[in-house]
């Protein structure tokens, strides 16, 4: 694939993004509303609940395309998908709570939307990756961000 497509206004991986920016948009303002209907927890178990429909389709889906990897591979790569869950749901306890304590969602959620910057700090360090001047830019431009919005 080139690199001309790669960064094309319609590569799949933009549009991606911006469905998850969507998503992900209106799931901050809804879990506001629910966060002043219920308590954390009760938040986190309806939100889990919620997902059972997609873990369905999701299901229906790996069993349909049967890809297969080494067992070995197979069974790292569960581990890590399993932790990454576990981290999932603590960061939306703690966002569920950041909202019942009195955060407002125009300012929790993008705060809390700025966790790639831990993403990226873990890239560099563990899997060697590298910034460009342009991205460290972002990345200072981010903590900026973090600090105008607790203000």
């Amino acid at each position: 694939m080139s690199s001309r497509h790669e960064s094309s206004i319609a590569a799949p991986w933009l549009l991606w993004s911006l469905v998850t920016i969507a998503v992900w948009g209106a799931w901050g303002f809804l879990s506001k509303v629910a966060s002043a209907e219920v308590n954390v927890y009760l938040n986190q178990l309806l939100y889990t609940v919620g997902l059972v429909p997609l873990m369905v389709f999701v299901g229906w889906t790996v069993h349909k395309r049967r890809e297969h990897l080494p067992a070995a591979d197979a069974r790292r790569g569960a581990s890590w998908a399993f932790l990454t869950g576990i981290l999932g749901g603590l960061g939306n306890i703690a966002f569920f709570e950041a909202l019942v304590k009195g955060g407002k969602a125009s300012v929790v959620a993008p705060a809390t939307a700025l966790f790639p910057m831990v993403t990226v700090v873990l890239a560099l360090f563990f899997l060697k990756e590298r910034l460009g001047s342009i991205q460290m830019a972002g990345l200072v431009l981010a903590f900026a961000a973090i600090y105008l919005l607790s203000m």
